[in-house]
């Protein structure tokens, strides 16, 4: 909590980040996102797909590149398909086709958040084979995404040192994130380690 831990992959996530002010994101379209896509495309070779731009963003609303990556995050992506109404799969077609232009894509209004539990040791040498318990069924409102996981006769076990991300959807973010840690709550393997405070910055704003 509070950043103080050792370096990991991503522990959370939540959408729609209040940084990410209508100034932001227009701004990072206008100096980052438009000029990366025209450039390939200057270059000869023109980009279709996902393109994930890491950003640090000051407090003056600058922004700047840390890394592009040609895929979702993870787990970005979790609260993103949480508040995505579309067909995924049709919006991949309009755009492998050239027809994006043609379809948009609907979102939920509300917030969606998302928790990483994981495994024992986590990030140095994760523990596998711990047995899961307590997993809820998915609902409108929740899903628990797996990653880390695998089933060993008849039962879920851990097979990673991201295992889960348990991510809901809550008319604000408070509501989002107690809806998310109150599931977690139910869910059970050894050694089990979260953070506890995703979405404190969101709050805070």
């Amino acid at each position: 909590d509070g950043d103080r831990g050792p370096n990991t992959g991503g522990m959370g996530a939540y959408s729609p980040a209040p940084v990410v002010t209508p100034e932001v994101h227009a701004r990072t379209m206008r100096e980052i996102i438009l000029p990366t896509v025209r450039g390939m495309a200057a270059e000869g070779i023109p980009y279709t797909g996902f393109l994930y731009a890491g950003l640090m963003i000051a407090p003056d609303g600058s922004v700047k590149t840390v890394e592009f990556n040609c895929r979702l995050g993870d787990p970005e992506t979790q609260p993103i398909m949480m508040r995505l109404k579309s067909d995924l799969l049709e919006l991949l077609e309009h755009a492998v086709n050239g027809r994006l232009d043609r379809i948009e894509a609907n979102w939920d209004r509300r917030v969606a958040l998302g928790v990483v539990l994981a495994a024992a040791n986590y990030p140095d040498a994760p523990r596998l084979g711990d047995e899961i318990s307590g997993l809820p069924k998915s609902s409108e409102d929740s899903h628990v995404f797996h990653a880390g996981t695998r089933e060993s006769e008849g039962r879920i076990v851990t097979a990673g040192g991201r295992v889960l991300c348990v991510t809901t959807l809550g008319d604000n973010i408070r509501l989002a994130q107690k809806r998310a840690y109150s599931l977690i709550d139910e869910i059970r393997f050894a050694g089990m380690q979260y953070r506890r405070d995703i979405g404190h910055r969101a709050l805070g704003r």
